[in-house]
């Protein structure tokens, strides 16, 4: 225990010595504890708040023992994440912008992503490698925004353009393609609706 405890120390310094190298902005009493890798441009904006805890691999959750936590964000886009998240193993790729609000939880293994990451078009495909500056190229892009209080469990997927509104849950295993209302509880491949949460 007091190795693990170390560990997640030593992890978080040095990722934090990374952030503020880059230019990132770290709220109070954020950790990133374990395997967490970031690639973040320095022409974009990235928030993180205060509290924010990122873990991944190193046997950190039972739920994805070996799976990194792996932040991407290209040059002119935005990351904003609020106070008071927990996230365990994600893959966030921005492309455009992703805002997540406050006091957020989102499960082992999820994937957050803005874009189509390639060209709908397969000739410009063929043109990506080439490519040195991917904001040059027509891939489609649609902000992610993640309200206040929502829960996303485990091995989601969350595609360009959606909304989860306030306080709202994602079963886990679930592809969401369409924005979900807040207050509600949705599930499935692709995600629908389940039953309205009452406060």
């Amino acid at each position: 225990m007091k190795i693990q405890k170390f560990f997640n120390a030593f992890t978080t310094y040095c990722n934090l010595l990374k952030l503020k190298c880059i230019g990132v902005q770290v709220g109070s009493k954020a950790r990133f504890c374990g395997d967490v890798s970031f690639c973040i441009n320095r022409i974009s904006k990235v928030v993180f708040g205060k509290g924010l805890i990122i873990t991944g691999g190193y046997n950190i959750n039972a739920l994805s023992p070996s799976e990194r936590s792996y932040i991407l964000v290209r040059k002119n886009t935005e990351l904003i994440i609020g106070n008071n998240c927990g996230f365990s193993s994600i893959c966030i790729s921005v492309h455009d912008s992703i805002r997540i609000g406050n006091n957020v939880i989102i499960g082992a293994n999820t994937r957050l992503n803005d874009s189509n990451d390639h060209c709908i078009n397969y000739l410009e495909r063929r043109m990506e490698r080439e490519c040195k500056d991917w904001s040059k190229l027509n891939i489609d892009h649609a902000p992610i925004v993640i309200e206040d209080d929502v829960f996303i469990g485990a091995h989601c997927i969350i595609s360009k353009g959606i909304t989860i509104g306030a306080r709202s849950i994602v079963a886990a295993g679930s592809v969401v393609v369409k924005s979900i209302p807040s207050d509600e509880v949705w599930g499935g491949n692709p995600a629908k609706f389940i039953k309205k949460l009452s406060n």
